[in-house]
Formats: structure tokens, sequence, C-alpha cells
């Protein structure tokens, strides 16, 4: 199983840190976007960004939306979505503290809702 994380860059790389190695700890792989390349300020680079962002989408098992996000995260779980739709409906869908009343587009294409880390880590170790 391999999970992408789905977060905010800066206000929450605290939190997004603290997943990673709770996941890495207790020996689920993980994708954090941000461990690729964080000074893509041209096009260029932001496209290899996107394109890496979007690869690993493909490959992960699980999509963890922390929340809240904004548009790069939306796009992220709209992708998601298309992919779980089109071709693979076992790609599970997990939102992190979820606003469920801020979300409404979204909230319907979410599998589960956890709202800790330790939930996170039980949630994905019942899965396997």
């Amino acid at each position: 199983m391999k999970v992408y994380i789905a977060s905010k860059y800066i206000a929450h790389k605290k939190i997004n840190n603290e997943i990673y190695q709770a996941l890495k700890n207790n020996g689920i792989d993980a994708f954090l976007p941000e461990t690729i390349n964080n000074n893509a300020t041209d096009k260029e680079n932001m496209l290899l960004v996107s394109e890496k962002c979007f690869s690993e989408i493909e490959i992960c098992d699980i999509i963890l939306a922390v929340c809240p996000f904004g548009k790069s995260v939306s796009c992220e779980i709209g992708y998601a979505i298309a992919l779980k739709k089109k071709y693979f409906p076992n790609k599970k869908i997990i939102a992190l503290n979820i606003d469920f009343k801020e979300e409404a587009m979204l909230y319907p294409y979410i599998d589960i809702s956890v709202n800790g880390i330790s939930e996170l880590i039980s949630v994905l170790k019942s899965i396997v």
C-alpha cells in the first residue's frame, strides 16, 4: 500500500512531516509532494512537479487529503476521483480533519474520514 499525502505546502508543513514520519514508522509507504522540487518557480519546473505528482496519484492506493486545503489539493483530489471512477475503483480517498460543510463537492467521494494521525494509522492498518 502507498499513500499520497495531498496537503497545503506551507501552512501544513509540520503536520505533513508528522504524517509522513508516522506512516514510515508503521511500515506504510508514502509520497509527500514537497519532497521533490519545492523551488519550482517557473512554468517548466512547475510542469515537472505537477507531472510527478499526477504520476504518484495514479500509482498510490490511498489519497490522503489533509484539511483544510486549497486549489492545488482540490485538483489532486479531483484527479484521484476521476481515476477512481474510470480505472481504479479500489483507490481510496481519506480525509484528515474534514469540515463537511466546506467541502460539499468533494465530500461524497471521501471514503473514510479520520480525526488524527493515530486514527489514520489504525484505519490504514485495517485496510491492509
